[in-house]
């Protein structure tokens, strides 16, 4: 199984890049990796062992991508650690270093060598859009 990370550093307090991550009505702005894409359900439990569900999809109704899982880890402003419904793990760090936080997710990926890219640029992508919203949000 090989290891995808993405990262991005926003210039927002890690008080306020935890919040955007978390609040459901934040995730539905940002969740999709670009324009003719859309978050349209979020559910979550916050917690260790509570569950979580978001839905995306194409605004044309062609595609969608359903992800369910459980979460394992929850430090606040710190570190979410969650299982997909496949058993692939996902960890999420928030580091504040001065001004900036810095935003590092890492997956497990059980895919050929053609798809891990198209899937790290679909996960980088939808943290460049949580990027944009957290900032423009917070300024």
């Amino acid at each position: 199984m090989e290891s995808i990370t993405v990262e991005t550093s926003l210039n927002v307090p890690v008080h306020q890049v935890w919040e955007s991550w978390t609040n459901p009505k934040h995730i539905k702005q940002w969740n999709f990796p670009s324009s003719e894409w859309k978050c349209s359900q979020v559910t979550q439990q916050l917690e260790p062992g509570g569950e979580f569900s978001f839905k995306i999809e194409a605004k044309d109704k062609s595609k969608n991508v359903q992800v369910d899982g459980v979460y394992e880890i929850i430090i606040p402003k710190d570190e979410i650690v969650y299982l997909l419904e496949d058993g692939s793990k996902v960890s999420i760090l928030f580091t504040e270093e001065g001004e900036e936080t810095f935003v590092t997710k890492t997956f497990d990926a059980d895919e050929d060598e053609s798809t891990l890219d198209k899937l790290e640029e679909f996960h980088q992508a939808i943290l460049d859009n949580f990027k944009i919203h957290t900032e423009a949000y917070f300024k």
